[in-house]
This record gives C-alpha cells, structure tokens and sequence, in this order.
C-alpha cells in the first residue's frame, strides 16, 4: 500500500492528496474520583471542541508508548545533589532491581494525539492571491512531476507550509481555551511510525527521528527514504492477523474495528478510553478517523432514511402485516434524531473505530483480542476482526490517513466522541524523581519531585512547596511522610523534623549507613538543656527574640493584645528584659515584680506558676545559657519528652497548664524553623510538623504556620503539615498554599467530607467517600501538582526503611503503620 504522509513540517502533515493535518497532543485532564456534574463538564468542553469544525476531518490516536524503567531511574539519579549521592545512588540501583523484577522492563504510558484537517477558506480572494494560487499549482505540478520520475526527494513550497502554519496557530489558540495541548514534533512522528511497525522496549522521551532537509527561500527538500525509515519492517499479512519484524524483535499484530452499537451508551460509564487505562494489563492503541458531515448533509441523510423506512411501514400496512419492531424502533430514533439536528445545527460525525493489539507469540495476541472485545461487548459496542483487511486497518493509523473502507463506519453525534474519554488520565506524579509507589487502580510507577511546585512549569495548578498528610490512626501517613522526606534528603534536601512524639530516636541505629548526617536533639528536662527554647537564646535576632517571647507568654496567660491594663504592663517588661546584655524568660518576671503594681505582681505570679514544671525549664532562663541547637546536618530531628498535646477536640480555654507549655515550646521551634528556611536559598529545605493539630489549633500557631508556609515558597522550602483532618488545616488560605496532598484511610464520615472537599472533588459523592474509607494500610489519596488524583500506594522496598520508619507497637507488623 503506498504510504500516505508526504511531508512533516514541525506538527504539520502533509498527505499525497494534498491535504494538510495539525496534530497536537491533548494533555491529560484529570478524571478519576470527579462527581457526576464535573464530569459532565468536561463532557460539554470535548463537545464543543469537536462541533467547532463543521467541515473537514478529525483523527483521534490514543498511543500506547512505552517508559523503560532504568532509563527513568538513570534520569532521576541526574536530579542528585549533595553528600549523600552515593548512597542515593545505592538505593535507585536497588529500587531498579526490584521494579524490573516485579513488573519488567518497561511500564506503558498513554498519550492522546488529536489531529485536524486544516482548510484555507477563509482567505480573501483578491488578483494577488489567485496569482499566488497558480504560481503554487505550477509548482506542485512539477514538483509532482519530478518525484513521480525521481521518485528520491519530496520538495515543498515554504509560502504554502506557511499559509497553513498560520491557520493551525489559529486553531491552536481556539482548541488552548478549553484544553491544554502540545503541538506534536518530528520525533513524536517518528515514535508513532515506528511503533506501529513493531518497535518494542524504546523509552518515549529519549527516541529521535532523525529527518533532515534542504532548506532555501522558496522551497524544502526531504529524501522520501528518511520519511519512510521509521516504517521499515517485515510485514507479513495473515487472514486475520499481521507479523511484525522490527530488527531481531517479532511481534503479532491483529486489528479490531466498531462493527455495531446495539444499545445507549450512558454518560458517566461510556468513557472507553479512561477505562481502558485501567482494564488491561497490556499495551492498547486506538484509531478514530471522523469525517464531518455538515449539519445540512446530515438532514437530507436522515430525512431519506427516514423516508425507505416509511415506505417500509406503509408496505407493511398495505399487506396488513405487523410492522417490525426494529422499523418502529429506527423510526422513533431518526425523528429524535431529525430535530435534535435541526434544533442544534450541529454536524454528524461518520467514524472508524480501529484497535490495535499485539502479542509476542500468536496466542498472547488471541487471548488479550478477546478480552478487548468481551470489555467492548459489556458497553454494547461490538467489535470485530476483519478477514483479509489488516494492512488496510494499519494504514488507518498513520497521521494524514484515509479511511480504509466504509464497511464498518458509524454515524454518530458530538455526544457520542465527547462520552468517549478522550485524553482523560489516570496518571500521577512525575515522569522521573523519587520513585515513593504505584498507582493502585493502573499499577503505573508514581515519582515525585518535591522541589519543582515552585518553578512555574506550564500546566501545574499550583507553586506551592508544601504538602500535607492526612488521616486517622494507623493508616499509614506518618510512615509514609517518613519515606517521602526520607528519600528527598537523599535526592540533596535539608529537612528539619519536629518530633513531639519521640518516635525516631532509633534512626541513627537502623540508618546506620548515614548516621553522621542525621542530628538527633532531644530535649529532655535535665539541668544540660536548661532555656534551650527560651526565646532569647534560641533565636539570635533580639527582635525576633521579643517578638516570640511576647508570642510565648501572651499564650501562657491568656493576655490580648486588646487588654489595655495588663498588655502593656507586659509588653514593657519584655522591652526591659530585651535590652539587658544576657535576656531570659525568667527575668521578665523579676522586671513585673520591680514594677511593683498590683497588674504587674500578678502577671509576675501567673508566670511563674508555669516554671514548676520539670520541662518548663526548657523554656525559661536567666540569660546565662549557651547551647544552642546546630541545623547542619542533613536531617534534623528535635525530640521533646514529656510532652502532653491536648486532644484535638479540645479548646485553649480547656488546656491544662501541662498543655499550655507542650503547645508553647512547638511554637518556640516552629518559629526557629523559620530561621532554617532562610538558610541556602539554593537548597530544597523540608519542615516536617508532625502532629500539627496541636499548634494549628492557637492563634499564634496559626499565624507562625502561615508564615512558615508563606515564607518557604520564596526560600525553596516547603511545610509539610502531618495532622488527622483537613479541618486541622484552618482557612482557605492556608489550603490553598499547600500542593502535594495525601489522604489515608478515615472512618469519620464528616472527616472524609472535608478531605475530598480539601482535595476539590464532591464532598456528597458517595463513590469518593467509600474509596477514602476503604483504602488499605500505605494506600492513600494523592493529588499531584498538576492536579491528578489516583490512590497510591507507597512501596518502601527495602527492609531497613519499613525498621526505620514504621511507629507501631513491634507486635504489629503491617506496612505503613502510623
């Protein structure tokens, strides 16, 4: 069969019947836990797409492409900075063997490319342009000529590629209202061309097509040989089958095409090509070819069908027979059909469905063929093999095509291509970065860079640094933060974890590899540690010391601002203490005291009621304290014991003074951390705040978390906030400053109506609210950057991390604990 593409310009193809295609990719959308009403949306938005070409031709191809494993890892060790490289380096060589293992090689993606019949309609007719027009029709003449005598060089008039360049971009900026697509390149062609001639095991990102030209003012030379290498291949033709040679590699080919639609295809639950993502575990590609018919051809066809179906009617009235159910059926629909296309004045679309499937040995093919046609069977659609038409239903493939036959078209609606699900996605993540899981519903390995929120990349739906995991008890998220945080330390980070709960003190043990890059500080009440977090020694700017001792001891005594008697009293003292040469907490007691007012002795009293206790003496110094705590190890970890955080239920007014203090010293080093996120602008820096409830929870919690959040998006730093519900996270506008999300499991059903809420998906949908309390141990809700959502799951691999991280009793063994 002869070949159909003559030139490729940038995402132009040019065909031998003269016509030109725009191919663009559609970016996956989202698609996975959206509610009825925003499916239906999108459903509305691929519509209108579609319907605004109401003449020329579409070509739809959802392209299998393969992503080899080790050549992502090799990617992601590129992204290593720092003194751990090598044993990050140790771990992708081990998480290598383990993937390639489990799941082979390779992982298939799927792309979506959409390509569009150009038309030069619009131009205005003029004696210029019909000049121009002729002098192009004598050169394509002789051109033709020459190529058809030649037969080795395909040349090209550079005003012509031109004249439809600027018709796509116009194309482009109508189709970039509604989606976001990328206009295709010569290699993406070249992939295309190649995988369909059985091109096995090439990573999608590092394939070339190496195409080169001739190039001067009037016109472009190609060699027909370099736009014909990528389909060179053995192709045997069976009866209902084709073999592929590409190199050494053999696969089986075999083509399906839409044979009948016997029933309604119901939206939500007709979107094939979403669905297919997730049905099957091998390598699918589809073809739909779409002719436009305009709405004025569709009413004729459908008024004379209409017609051989009355004269069907009345011949049976006239030989008083019955008239067949199917007549009355079909009569029913093409009147539904008549005014609805009257109404609308939208077109009909006539498409050829085609499937491709493949296999390495014959029966591998057969048995996944029949599972395509037992999933295409459960929707209504019938499919079938064609006897003799395999290289004619390859063809259909290749951009710039014809359709092969009209023996197995369907007549159908916007409705209908839009239900289909074109470029819907269920994908996570990265292409490359931390590899943390897979995505439980499709098995596809899910990577993370943590750093890149904030780069501005086209497509991302937010800049923000931050994360947040959610989740109940024993779900799996403080495991899971541990591996995250883990691993970006790795990939060259900085991470400061605030620890209430003391539960990594074993780190340096089972890390044992990098035991001098992980500083452990554990801030007990022993005599060693006393005012460690006394706001003047631990912070070294005298102005951020009194702005956070003003902080610490309104909390404690419950003074406002808004009080005019004690507040200033206070505030006053704090000044005085602030400009001694060694300030502390407990000289601001001895300042109220020698103020010598019955406010001030009572602000004095109520101060140091809090100093009786063991650990408080962390927070209170004469100013003669030296420690101080180093940041400049790779992880940080500040331990306090004895803490006691009030339940999250609870109100401030309901906190006991155990309570109060606990709540105290996380604001105390939560405000330190901001002095670690201003440390080296060119490294990623993580604060990790688990149990983050508790200092959410007060107002000055509040403001420090906001500005630790607002502050790192501008410092390369991101907050990562570990609490049990969305509602921990406060207002609107701290939600919207945090981008990765991870939800665990959760039984509370109004806990899971603000996750999804938080998450953007429909809080009432009861589907989303089964999923989210369901999802197993290390399973969570995750929303990426780029505002994908999927379960994954989190697959530590190696033994020593699960040791490392997992926080249950050691008599509960089960991945992921909390």
């Amino acid at each position: 069969m002869k070949f159909p593409i003559k030139y490729i310009e940038d995402n132009l193809v040019f065909n031998t019947d003269n016509e030109c295609f725009a191919y663009y990719e559609l970016m996956p959308y989202n698609y996975s836990f959206l509610s009825p009403e925003q499916k239906q949306q999108v459903h509305e938005n691929f519509r209108q797409m579609i319907a605004q070409n109401r003449d020329g031709k579409l070509h739809l191809i959802q392209l299998a492409t393969e992503a080899s494993v080790r050549d992502t890892m090799t990617r992601s060790k590129a992204l290593l900075k720092g003194n751990l490289k090598e044993i990050a380096e140790t771990h992708i060589d081990g998480q290598v063997e383990a993937l390639t293992e489990s799941i082979g090689d390779n992982q298939v993606d799927y792309r979506f490319y959409i390509g569009f019949k150009l038309l030069l309609n619009d131009k205005e007719v003029s004696a210029k342009s019909i000049w121009q027009d002729l002098i192009l029709g004598v050169d394509d003449f002789i051109h033709g000529f020459n190529e058809t005598f030649t037969g080795n060089f395909v040349v090209m008039n550079n005003s012509e590629v031109e004249r439809f360049n600027k018709v796509a971009q116009f194309l482009a900026d109508k189709i970039g209202r509604r989606f976001k697509i990328r206009p295709l390149t010569k290699d993406d062609f070249g992939y295309l061309l190649e995988h369909l001639h059985g091109m096995n095991g090439q990573d999608y990102d590092d394939y070339y097509y190496h195409l080169p030209k001739e190039q001067d003012d009037q016109q472009t030379i190609i060699k027909k040989y370099d736009l014909i290498k990528p389909t060179r291949a053995m192709i045997e033709q069976k009866q209902r089958y084709l073999v592929l040679t590409h190199d050494s590699d053999q696969s089986f080919i075999t083509y399906l095409t839409m044979s009948d639609i016997v029933g309604e295809l119901e939206f939500p639950g007709s979107e094939i090509f979403y669905f297919q993502q997730q049905q099957f575990d091998f390598p699918i590609d589809t073809s739909l070819n779409i002719e436009i018919v305009t709405n004025k051809k569709a009413l004729t066809k459908v008024r004379n069908k209409k017609k051989e179906l009355r004269d069907l009617d009345n011949h049976a009235y006239q030989s008083n027979n019955e008239t067949s159910r199917g007549v009355v059926d079909a009569l029913d629909s093409v009147d539904e059909l008549e005014a609805d296309l009257d109404q609308s004045k939208d077109a009909m679309y006539k498409i050829s469905y085609v499937i491709r499937v493949s296999g390495r040995t014959l029966d591998e093919m057969k048995r996944h063929a029949d599972q395509i046609l037992d999933f295409y069977d459960s929707l209504n659609i019938k499919l079938v093999r064609p006897f003799g038409d395999m290289l004619g239903l390859h063809s259909e493939f290749i951009p710039a095509s014809k359709r092969y036959m009209n023996d197995y078209i369907q007549y159908v609606t916007s409705d209908f291509i839009a239900s289909l699900g074109f470029g819907a996605t269920q994908s996570l993540g990265e292409k490359e970065g931390i590899y943390v899981g897979y995505n439980v519903d499709t098995g596809r390995n899910v990577f993370i860079k943590p750093d890149i929120a904030a780069q501005g990349l086209s497509g991302t739906v937010t800049n923000a640094l931050s994360a947040a995991f959610l989740g109940s008890l024993g779900g799996g998220k403080s495991f899971s933060n541990n591996l995250l945080v883990y691993y970006a330390v790795l990939y060259g980070a900085q991470a400061l974890i605030l620890d209430p709960k003391s539960e990594r003190t074993n780190w340096t043990r089972n890390l044992d590899f990098m035991a001098d890059k992980i500083n452990i500080v554990n801030l007990t009440s022993e005599e060693k540690n006393r005012g460690l977090l006394d706001p003047y020694i631990i912070l070294k700017n005298p102005k951020d010391s009194e702005s956070l001792a003003v902080d610490t001891l309104t909390f404690l005594t419950g003074i406002s601002s808004r009080d005019a008697e004690r507040f200033p009293t206070l505030r006053k003292a704090i000044r005085n203490v602030t400009q001694q040469k060694e300030p502390g907490l407990l000289k601001v007691i001895d300042e109220l005291r020698r103020e010598d007012t019955d406010i001030a002795i009572n602000i004095a009293d109520h101060i140091e009621s809090f100093t009786d206790y063991d650990f408080a003496a962390l927070l209170f110094s004469d100013g003669t304290a030296r420690n101080s705590i180093a940041l400049d190890k790779n992880i940080n970890i500040i331990q306090i014991a004895d803490l006691v955080l009030p339940d999250t239920d609870k109100t401030q007014e309901e906190y006991i003074t155990a309570e109060m203090l606990s709540v105290a010293m996380l604001m105390i080093i939560s405000t330190f951390a901001i002095d670690f996120i201003h440390s080296d602008r060119s490294r990623f820096k993580i604060v990790d705040l688990d149990e983050a409830w508790a200092f959410l929870n007060v107002a000055q919690g509040k403001t420090l978390s906001m500005k630790l959040i607002r502050e790192g998006r501008s410092m390369n730093a991101g907050v990562y906030l570990v609490t049990q519900n969305a509602n921990d996270l406060l207002d609107e506008k701290m939600k919207n400053n945090i981008g990765m999300k991870f939800a665990f499991r959760s039984t509370d059903i109004n806990e899971i109506k603000h996750t999804l809420q938080f998450f953007g998906l429909d809080p009432e949908d009861e589907s989303n609210q089964q999923r989210l309390r369901s999802l197993d141990n290390g399973e969570c809700l995750f929303q990426d950057i780029w505002g994908h959502v999927g379960v994954l799951h989190f697959d530590y691999i190696f033994e020593h991390l699960y040791h490392a991280f997992d926080t249950r009793p050691p008599q509960t063994q089960v991945t992921g604990g909390d």
